[in-house]
């Protein structure tokens, strides 16, 4: 995985659970699961791959900002399990909500490493 597939990783898992909260996934999200962040294939690569960027201080805020933002999607699934869903739907169509935010700080600091390090 390359600095432009995590991009793309990110966008597709956020897709998923905008889905579940939309009732349109199969599946149900396990919520404590969801709130891991090694989990999720850019939270692998982050802690595998990834980690030959570990010494540079922008992944060690990646590596937070996608703990904070997998507790906040793991907050928006248990929304949708407890009957909660318009809440939890608004929460991800949102760019005001905390979930929104970190998403594009994660976006945003991947973008930097990118144009950094570029897609090796």
């Amino acid at each position: 995985m390359n600095f432009s597939d995590a991009i793309r990783a990110h966008a597709n898992w956020r897709l998923r659970l905008s889905t579940y909260c939309q009732g349109n996934l199969k599946e149900p999200l396990n919520v404590q699961i969801l709130a891991k962040d090694n989990a999720c294939d850019l939270g692998k690569w982050l802690y595998g791959e990834g980690m030959k960027y570990a010494s540079d201080p922008k992944f060690g805020e990646l590596l937070s900002i996608h703990a904070a933002f997998h507790r906040s999607a793991a907050d928006i699934a248990a929304m949708v399990q407890s009957g909660r869903q318009k809440e939890a739907e608004k929460l991800t169509n949102s760019n005001e909500s905390q979930y929104a935010k970190l998403s594009i700080q994660i976006v945003g600091i991947l973008m930097k490493l990118r144009t950094q390090y570029g897609d090796k």
